[in-house]
Order: structure tokens, then sequence, then C-alpha cells
């Protein structure tokens, strides 16, 4: 396993743990002769969350050159971002590799930024707010190896953009995609 795939597998772990967790919880508080339908309720959005986070990781990182009109692309990402606003201003299709290199955008930006909401547009993804970047996610975009589990995501995002024909760079407000 390389360096970049150990802290790839230790962030997806980490990543789909809580979701896992509540539906294992809720699993087991059910009663097997009388239902209840809160705990059903519970396993379900614990399900939901799961499905629409392995989607959104699938697109993002599964290196496939996947292309997807704009609004069904949208909602797998903001299924896949449960919790975070997402203001969805990309318009038309996502094509020549560009469906991950979105997905991975807002994957990562929303992951740094927790409950801050984000904006997508045909050009990048950024936090209204501000744009946290950890010491170790600032220098993969500056030229430096990945150092952990962030930092491996970037990488990835910066090989999925060369793929697409893009540079990536991150500043205050978010990550931002242009053409060679």
């Amino acid at each position: 396993m390389s360096d970049l795939s150990h802290w790839v597998v230790r962030w997806l772990c980490h990543d789909l743990a809580t979701p896992i967790a509540s539906v294992m919880t809720a699993s087991e508080l059910l009663d097997d002769v009388k239902p209840d339908a809160e705990i059903n309720e519970l396993i379900m959005s614990g399900a939901q969350r799961l499905t629409g986070r392995l989607r959104l990781v699938r697109l993002a990182l599964g290196a496939g050159e996947s292309a997807m009109a704009g609004a069904p692309l949208g909602r797998l990402v903001m299924a896949g971002l449960d919790g975070t606003s997402v203001d969805w201003q990309f318009t038309g299709d996502a094509i020549d590799g560009m469906a991950p290199l979105v997905a991975g955008c807002a994957m990562l930006v929303a992951d740094l930024n927790r409950t801050r909401a984000l904006v997508v547009t045909m050009d990048g993804v950024e936090v209204p707010q501000g744009c946290n970047w950890p010491d170790s996610v600032a220098a993969v975009f500056a030229g430096e190896p990945a150092s952990d589990n962030r930092s491996a995501v970037a990488s990835m995002l910066l090989a999925t953009a060369a793929r697409a024909g893009k540079t990536l760079s991150c500043d205050g407000k978010g990550l931002h995609w242009a053409s060679h």
C-alpha cells in the first residue's frame, strides 16, 4: 500500500465511523416484538447519510472520468455533505473529469470547515466566512507530499485536477480550479 493510500484509508474509516455507529446503536435498541418508529427513523437516517457519503467518496476519489449533468451532481454532493449548507451555482454539465474534481473539492472544503456554508461555482468551492487550511493541506497545494489523512485527499485532488486538465489552488476563500 502506498503512503497516500494509507492516509486515505485512515481518513475514510474515520469519516464513515459516525454514520455506521448511529445505525448500529439504533439497531441494537430495536425490539423484535414491537418496532419503534423513532428508532427505525434513526436507522434510516444513518443509512441514508452513509449511502450519500459513500456515493460522494466513490465519485470524488474513485479516479473515474465520470461526466454528470450539473443538477444531479449537485444533489449527489449535497447528499454526501449531510448537514452542510451548499449554495449550488455550478451550471451546465461536468464533463472531461470535472465531476470527480467538483465532488472532491466540495468534500474536502466541507470537511475542513465543518458547519460553514459552501458555495460551489463554475471555478471553485468557497466558504463565504473564510476557509481554514491546516498546514499539512496547504503544504500539499504548495507542492509538498501528503503527511496525514486530509493532506492525502488534497494530493488525490491535485491528481484529479491534472486528469481534468486543470490546476488547483487554495486560498482564504476555498479551492479554485483553472485550465492549464
